[in-house]
């Protein structure tokens, strides 16, 4: 069976499988899922702050692939002004970040 270490400065695993201890570390029973989740002591959860970068990082992309409508030659449909919209809005999402209704692109 594997053993987890975590410092009290970091929320990161540092080490595993050891019998002794890193200095100034405890022992968890269990490796996070995610590199940025945060031990409170008890389990391991996600990091809310990493979890919305991550989320705008997806609703960005998923902007810049709807960008070439938005060019001045080109006029944009209804439904893909509507999506893009929704895609800004995502971040007002009343569970925003733990939960996210995406929008379906046109």
């Amino acid at each position: 069976m594997s053993k987890y270490w975590i410092t009290p400065e970091s929320r990161y695993v540092v080490g595993y499988g050891a019998d002794t201890a890193p200095q100034n570390a405890t022992e968890v029973p269990e490796a996070p899922e995610a590199d940025t989740d945060i031990w409170d002591g008890t389990q391991w959860n996600a990091d809310p702050v990493a979890t919305a970068a991550n989320a705008r990082s997806k609703r960005n992309s998923l902007l810049a692939v709807t960008d070439w409508t938005a060019s001045t030659d080109v006029t944009m449909t209804a439904e893909m002004t509507e999506y893009r919209q929704a895609l800004r809005d995502v971040p007002a999402q009343a569970e925003f970040p733990s939960t996210i209704a995406w929008p379906t692109s046109p």
